[in-house]
């Protein structure tokens, strides 16, 4: 669960950058070789090898055209960004190529080329490996001009979603009964502001909550283009008349077919035994995220999911804290509290 100390300006300033160690080590040793493929899972013990240096591989950690994969133990996953899906078993070694057929493994000492059938198309459109951070980390220190004690903060869902049943986040902001239980009412209005829906959840102050309904609500219709908002406030205060801050509409016809469509082809692959349940998320994350979709708080639940899964993950929490700052006003705030490694993220 999260625990939460507001910190001023100065601290915001001189947080440390979230940069996985792999990519700060490429950019110390004058690496400018092309990023080729994302790492989207990694159980067991596995090292990138660069420059004939060693360093550990981490989820959600890019990979450059020359590196070298050594699993030592484990297994380990990644996809290309072109859209190909690899796993690698203990003691496989990879030598990444700009694209799977370019690539070479070792395997039992013998080496060859990998083929098509080696891998797993599973994004025929590419995979986005997301912005620079640098794009996102400039804008930390500006949070500090906004109050961030405003009681509950609504996190999402939030501009633009596929999701039919969405995962409801929210932050209490009373550090002063960190860890506390408490009760509070989600109110859900339509577009010209009617409550449509009302629920009791439970939550801790200073954390990352999240809730779903186990049914959506009857009159909440997961159509295209509809507008809606919703509103958390402790148990026993009345939920405010007309629409609300924190406000979502549902893409275009368009969007919601490929969004489904995704979700059933990697769902379905996972549920053969072809991909392993974190790429799964990974890739799922990495669609909502892309700027082409622009499916922010879709990935909300796939974010927590990997961070359950890796025990703790440097990249989940960067992207969190990405999507935070592009929601902008007292979700803003949350951003540099995210990335502090007294942050715990809670499980969906």
């Amino acid at each position: 669960m999260i625990r939460i100390i507001f910190l001023p300006l100065v601290l915001f300033l001189s947080l440390p950058s979230p940069v996985h160690s792999q990519d700060a080590a490429a950019a110390a040793d004058g690496s400018t070789a092309a990023e080729v493929a994302l790492v989207t899972s990694l159980s067991g013990s596995a090292v990138r090898i660069s420059a004939a240096e060693e360093h550990p591989l981490e989820l959600g950690g890019s990979l450059q055209a020359g590196d070298e994969v050594h699993v030592k133990s484990g297994n380990a996953a990644l996809v290309f960004l072109r859209g190909d899906y690899l796993s690698l078993e203990a003691g496989e070694r990879l030598t990444l190529g700009t694209t799977l057929e370019e690539s070479r493994i070792v395997t039992g000492g013998d080496t060859r080329g990998l083929a098509v059938e080696d891998g797993l198309s599973v994004a025929e459109e590419g995979v986005d490996p997301g912005s620079g951070r640098e794009v996102w980390q400039s804008q930390l220190a500006t949070v500090s001009s906004i109050r961030a004690d405003a009681g509950v903060i609504t996190v999402a869902p939030r501009l633009t979603i596929s999701d039919p049943n969405p995962l409801f986040t929210w932050f209490d902001t009373d550090t002063s009964a960190a860890g506390t239980e408490r009760s509070y009412t989600l109110g859900l209005y339509d577009a010209k502001g009617a409550l449509i829906a009302q629920q009791q959840v439970r939550g801790t102050t200073g954390a990352l909550n999240s809730f779903r309904f186990p049914q959506a609500p009857r009159d909440f219709l997961p159509e295209a283009r509809r507008h809606y908002s919703w509103i958390l406030v402790p148990a026993g205060t009345q939920l405010p008349a007309g629409p609300q801050d924190a406000s979502f509409v549902f893409v275009d016809q368009a969007g919601l077919e490929a969004a489904r469509a995704k979700r059933a082809q990697l769902e379905e692959l996972q549920r053969t035994g072809r991909l392993d349940i974190s790429s799964l998320h990974m890739l799922l994350s990495r669609y909502y995220l892309d700027e082409r979709e622009r499916l922010f708080a879709d990935a909300i639940p796939h974010l927590i999911a990997l961070d359950a899964l890796s025990g703790g993950s440097t990249y989940v929490r960067e992207q969190l804290a990405g999507m935070f700052l592009r929601f902008g006003n007292q979700v803003s705030t949350l951003a540099p509290r995210i990335l502090r490694s007294t942050v715990k993220i809670g499980t969906p």
